[in-house]
């Protein structure tokens, strides 16, 4: 039913009610990471999937290539992304949306040898009229 759910950064041209707002936030820092661990394995399918299709990375991703340091903690960003927009639509499914709009993620990243991150997604949840 989540998958249905379509979530966008912009708008939507179908006209909707405004149901209320969505969040999620995840880590993998601290009692967080335990957290992200868990979402991983709970969505293994669906992120073997992704990787078959090339649709996420194969190998673990190492930030150093951007930031030019070693960057171990960040190889399951690109999975925290993914599992959060999931956890945002199983919100939003809960509510009876038919979508979220105006979907926002803050990151924050540790500078320290950026080996932590924080992300948080948002986004309103919809009904169609």
């Amino acid at each position: 039913m989540s998958n249905k759910i379509l979530v966008t950064t912009g708008d939507v041209r179908n006209d909707y009610e405004v149901i209320g707002p969505v969040y999620f936030s995840v880590s993998n820092k601290g009692l967080f990471g335990s957290q992200l661990g868990t979402l991983i394995k709970k969505y293994k399918g669906e992120i073997e999937n992704l990787k078959k299709e090339a649709l996420l990375t194969q190998e673990r991703a190492d930030w150093g290539a951007l930031w030019g340091e070693f960057s171990a903690g960040q190889n399951d960003f690109d999975k925290a992304f993914f599992i959060a927009v999931q956890e945002l639509k199983l919100r939003a499914g809960i509510l009876n949306a038919d979508a979220i709009v105006s979907m926002r993620q803050d990151i924050d990243i540790d500078t320290n040898g950026f080996q932590n991150f924080y992300l948080q997604m948002y986004g309103t949840a919809v009904k169609f009229k």
